[in-house]
């Protein structure tokens, strides 16, 4: 079946990603995380086109570099290709969302165990730091900033479990749904409830529960995954459209 995307056609000048900074680190890995966050934060949504003319615009690169970029992030599933090629944001089945957010709790009951065995004391406290700085941005109703502490949040918590293959496994399995994540969070009932459960998971954590953390994890991906694939199973087009 044919993507929504191929026939949808982005508007130049609509986006605001920023053109790269070429001194801090590797243009193409710039263009890759540029790219990445503007998928995941929901810049361009399921089954958008990616145009490379635009893009190359708005970075300010060549079409080499936004090539490199695209190729990659079809690696990590996260753009998909269409008739003559023509790159779009890779859409999100019910069906797969529901598998993602399995796997991710295995991940995570998994990860935490080690974090407790391993961690030093100071990413315990790190954790914290972040839950109580992802409540304090919900007061404020910052949604770039709960999205941003959110992916710290688990930055920690898989950086001290001391498994990088998993870690790396994670993260491409985070950012699949991270539309998904992006678009509940930019609710204040549900991210509201988010936070309640963050912060419910680093109590756990913190006390060196690790059934209790496991379980407090199992319970926000279960809650976080049934308003996914609700979602998903009751909108299919919303994905797309917003």
């Amino acid at each position: 079946m044919d993507s929504a995307g191929d026939t949808r056609e982005a508007t130049s000048g609509a986006r605001a990603i920023g053109a790269v900074e070429r001194p801090q680190m590797l243009l193409r890995d710039q263009v890759l995380a540029k790219l990445r966050e503007a998928i995941i934060t929901g810049v361009y949504r399921p089954g958008e086109r990616m145009l490379e003319r635009e893009l190359c615009d708005m970075l300010d690169v060549s079409r080499t570099s936004v090539r490199e970029a695209l190729r990659q992030l079809e690696i990590e599933e996260l753009v998909s290709v269409g008739p003559r090629g023509r790159p779009f944001v890779t859409e999100i089945s019910a069906e797969a969302a529901r598998e993602i957010y399995e796997f991710r709790a295995v991940l995570e009951t998994a990860a935490v165990e080690m974090f407790i065995a391993r961690a030093p004391e100071a990413a315990f406290a790190e954790l914290q730091r972040l839950s109580g700085a992802f409540a304090d941005a919900l007061d404020r109703g910052d949604i770039k900033a709960r999205l941003q502490l959110k992916t710290a949040f688990y930055e920690t918590l898989f950086g001290h479990a001391g498994n990088p293959p998993m870690h790396t496994v994670f993260i491409r399995v985070f950012n699949r749904i991270g539309f998904l994540r992006a678009r509940s969070l930019r609710r204040v009932d549900n991210a509201a409830r988010r936070s309640a459960e963050l912060q419910a998971i680093v109590d756990r954590i913190v006390a060196r529960d690790v059934p209790g953390s496991q379980d407090a994890i199992r319970r926000h991906i279960r809650s976080v995954g049934d308003l996914a694939v609700d979602y998903l199973d009751a909108a299919p087009e919303a994905a797309r459209d917003g």
